[in-house]
């Protein structure tokens, strides 16, 4: 087991607490993805101390970056910080088991459901998605309200609205957007390294030929 003692736990992340926090997450939250953000947040960070801001922000970054569930990989980071991989796989695995197969009996019985009821749950489901994600949202930009670069984030709403509600399906996956900022932030990364790496090398030819001229003199 990996767990740190030096960090001053506010509930060290055992096996068996760890589990029940993927138990209880599964089965509170509802939506799955980003849905499930505020109830992460609430116990990994604040609850918890399992996570900083900083890699909490991270993993959010990364998970929403990487194909695939993204609350299996936000769960799966828990579990392999503080254990090894295959202690943290069985763990995933038996943390996440019982709430898919739960899924798959209630939707066995819908059939027996008339329809007007699941109506219902779906309104009262995704209206308490809504209210938690934009709670959410709301605290994490009042919080960086100074260091956010409105005409970037204007920027990037912009261009993630038009490339969702105007690119047909299947080519408005995320992952095609994604690859396209990475691609955008790579090629601005290296052409700074590379202006850097003229710019040194300029100030180093102008210190050598007065070194040269000092001499000559």
């Amino acid at each position: 087991m990996n767990i740190d003692l030096s960090k001053n736990y506010k509930k060290k992340p055992t096996f068996f607490n760890v589990l029940w926090f993927i138990l209880f997450t599964s089965f509170v939250g509802f939506g799955g993805g980003n849905a499930l953000l505020p109830i992460y947040k609430r116990y990994t960070v604040d609850k918890y101390g399992w996570l900083t801001e900083k890699e909490f922000e991270e993993n959010v970054i990364l998970t929403n970056m990487l194909p695939g569930a993204s609350v299996i990989e936000a769960l799966s980071y828990i579990a392999f910080k503080n254990f090894n991989f295959w202690k943290g796989s069985i763990l995933v695995i038996i943390g996440v088991l019982p709430h898919v197969i739960f899924g798959f009996v209630l939707f066995y019985f819908t059939k027996y459901i008339p329809l007007e009821y699941l109506f219902v749950i779906e309104v009262a489901v995704l209206s308490t998605i809504i209210g938690s994600l934009v709670i959410f949202i709301f605290n994490y930009v009042k919080k960086g309200a100074k260091q956010i670069n409105v005409g970037l984030w204007f920027v990037l709403f912009l261009v993630t609205f038009v490339f969702t509600f105007f690119i047909p399906a299947p080519y408005n996956m995320p992952i095609s957007i994604m690859v396209f900022i990475i691609l955008i932030f790579t090629v601005v990364f290296f052409t700074k390294q590379k202006i850097g790496r003229n710019q040194n090398k300029k100030t180093s030819n102008l210190i050598s030929t007065d070194d040269d001229y000092e001499v000559g003199a």
